[in-house]
């Protein structure tokens, strides 16, 4: 059956475990963590506890046979196969051992797969035999979430500012974040809170890599600022990995706009739209200014381009990232400025 990781965790914690989780998705820290956590629940030592990784399909029989082994001196055996890609002859194996799995081993088994596919016959029998959980990439709102309250149990308070910045400029990748919250506390030590001075500091990019930069440009729709800056950022780093960030940042600040749009519509005061999307005043004064002129309809037109460059450039490896991320924003800007 497929289940949430919230779900599991809790039967982690109730002492109930499965023969088989299937951990499914992009995210890989999250799969990682969810497999820490699984063996933190079981407390398998050495002789109870096997991890391969690298070549499966040489390794699938030692696999299977570990599966198999009956747990010494304790009532579970975790076995880990921490590769994310299983080859047809190692997918065929696995599926004929979960046919009939040992009830006193739990087998994780990791797919980079962005999506469920219930035709799959490995996900058929991962889910008739245990269960299937899916790690999707977190959503922005999310990421900021989770940064504040890992901040909290270290003891700090992380502002939102702080975290929007720091999701900002290095994406939703949970490793990352970490490292970087991990960075941030101790440049702010003997401070009770991480502000958004000290994540910029630590994360020391200047004006022209600016995290709020490109948004605040997309936003107002100034066509030829926004291609210059991209091209800056493209000599920054990998320009295959700038290219999606920015993706990011430009379908976040659309976003953004058409839900203010919406609040404007339902008749929400300015202070409330401010605090609901956590607009700062000072550098935001003129945001609802200049988002009256582009109306919901074009948001909505702006916000689905956005969706469909994200769908191709995951689906078509052969599509040049910088150039299609320059193409949306041409035809993002180019309807007219706001």
């Amino acid at each position: 059956m497929e289940a949430s990781y919230p779900v599991l965790l809790k039967e982690w914690q109730a002492g109930k475990f499965r023969p088989v989780y299937y951990f499914v998705g992009e995210d890989a820290s999250a799969r990682d963590e969810a497999a820490a956590r699984l063996k933190a629940a079981l407390q398998p030592d050495s002789f109870n506890y096997s991890e391969f990784s690298g070549d499966i399909a040489s390794q699938v029989g030692a696999v299977v046979a570990e599966a198999m082994t009956l747990p010494a001196f304790a009532p579970w055996r975790l076995v880990v196969v921490a590769s994310a890609k299983l080859p047809a002859q190692a997918r065929a194996a696995l599926i004929g051992y979960l046919k009939e799995p040992s009830p006193s081993t739990a087998l994780v088994l990791f797919s980079e797969e962005r999506k469920l596919d219930p035709r799959d016959a490995l996900v058929k029998a991962a889910s008739a035999a245990g269960a299937v959980c899916l790690f999707r990439p977190l959503r922005e709102d999310e990421a900021v979430a989770r940064l504040q309250a890992a901040a909290g149990r270290s003891g700090k308070r992380l502002s939102a500012e702080a975290a929007e910045a720091l999701v900002a400029e290095a994406g939703t990748d949970w490793t990352i974040l970490r490292s970087e919250l991990e960075k941030a506390a101790l440049f702010a030590v003997d401070a009770p809170e991480i502000s958004p001075e000290h994540m910029a500091a630590c994360l020391g990019f200047n004006k022209a890599s600016d995290p709020f930069a490109l948004p605040r440009l997309i936003q107002r729709r100034r066509l030829a600022e926004s291609l210059a800056h991209l091209r800056r950022l493209f000599t920054e780093g990998k320009p295959e990995d700038q290219a999606f960030r920015a993706l990011a940042q430009i379908t976040g600040a659309v976003h953004k706009q058409l839900r203010a749009q919406r609040m404007l519509q339902a008749g929400k005061s300015s202070g409330d739209i401010f605090a609901a999307l956590r607009l700062q005043s000072y550098y935001d004064k003129d945001y609802l200014e200049v988002l009256r002129p582009l109306g919901a309809a074009r948001l909505r037109r702006d916000l689905g381009t956005c969706l469909q460059a994200e769908t191709a450039l995951k689906s078509r490896s052969w599509l040049s990232a910088p150039q299609e991320i320059e193409r949306l924003v041409v035809d993002i800007c180019a309807k007219g400025k706001a």
